[in-house]
């Protein structure tokens, strides 16, 4: 990526996906099984984090794996073409925080300002763990064609995706 432009319009594309409220998280469990959930998140300190009950199958599999996929992608009703919605993905490791240490504290704060009150009563449910998600690859699609691979933070060295690349991003 050379030009200014570009880097300014996956930027604000980068920052728009981020304003959503929930993400798609991919986790495979033990067997290698693949499933997908969802959960309201929050960014905090170039990180992702999400309140998890105890009893859903993607906190097991998230304490297991250690790893997982989240996608953050545009409204339907916002896009342009179904077929070319905008997203983010993220390839991410797996922390639990504790809820009643200064960090945890921290993110569940800033976890109530975007998402509301219902973080509190979550919060203090015995069951619900604070998972901290730390990005380390990521892929941004923001129309047909138009596909870039970049360290997250580091959006001026993003590479656009073509069909000589896209196999080995």
């Amino acid at each position: 990526m050379s030009e200014k432009q570009d880097v300014t319009e996956l930027q604000t594309a980068i920052t728009r996906l981020q304003q959503v409220k929930s993400l798609i998280l991919s986790t495979v469990d033990e067997q290698g099984l693949p499933q997908a959930s969802y959960a309201p998140f929050v960014e905090y300190d170039s990180c992702l984090y999400v309140l998890l009950s105890g009893l859903a199958l993607h906190t097991q599999n998230l304490l297991k794996q250690k790893r997982a996929n989240v996608m953050l992608i545009e409204d339907e009703a916002l896009a342009r073409n179904i077929f070319a919605r905008a997203r983010l993905n993220y390839s991410v490791s797996v922390a639990v925080v504790e809820k009643d240490t200064s960090p945890g504290v921290e993110v569940l704060t800033a976890m109530k300002d975007k998402l509301g009150n219902t973080v509190n009563v979550l919060a203090d449910l015995p069951d619900f763990m604070l998972f901290q998600l730390k990005l380390e690859k990521a892929r941004l699609v923001i129309g047909f064609g138009r596909a870039y691979v970049f360290v997250p933070g580091e959006v001026d060295g993003a590479i656009q995706l073509t069909e000589k690349n896209s196999l080995q991003a």
